[in-house]
């Protein structure tokens, strides 16, 4: 299947909560693509004032060890920005909490247009007991590696086509 010529920006944070401005992005991973090829990826890990509660370790294997001189989310506004880049369009799965909990750390996307593919796939598949994209990459068979890691949540949504 062709990509249409518009292009977008797959990304994903992961977090220490639920609550933008409360709780804080520990990493951030996008992909751009343009034309069907992906043009750029990033990932980051972010250092945050308070430790990562136990559950959020344990769901993203991330620790408080390995965000250690890693730099603060505030100094990397700009290039996420331009990584992002502000002639996209957003998709995520459940997209409206990152942009959210980017909007909490300084980051106004509000405005950008955005795909969620966890509302695509509830349309697509309404029988599913879960949308979640760990659900839906069993079902799609999409590679998935590692779940609950931004990075690796990003790939799960990007086509197969142009990846390097």
């Amino acid at each position: 299947m062709d990509l249409p010529a518009l292009p977008f920006t797959v990304l994903d944070t992961e977090t220490t909560g639920l609550i933008p401005r409360v709780n804080r992005i520990i990493e951030f991973a996008s992909m751009r693509i343009e034309r069907g090829d992906i043009v750029d990826t990033y990932e980051q890990l972010f250092s945050v004032p308070q430790g990562i509660p136990l559950a959020v370790q344990i769901l993203t294997r991330i620790r408080d060890e390995d965000l250690e001189s890693k730099p603060v989310f505030a100094d990397l506004h700009k290039d996420i920005l331009q990584h992002i880049g502000n002639d996209t369009i957003l998709v995520g799965q459940n997209i409206g909490f990152d942009i959210h909990m980017l909007k909490g750390e300084g980051i106004d996307l509000t405005q950008q247009p955005w795909i969620d593919t966890s509302m695509l796939a509830s349309l697509l598949f309404p029988e599913l007991p879960s949308y979640s994209l760990g659900s839906v990459s069993a079902l799609l068979h999409l590679h998935h590696e590692p779940m609950h890691r931004a990075l690796g949540d990003v790939r799960a949504l990007v086509p197969a086509r142009g990846v390097a």
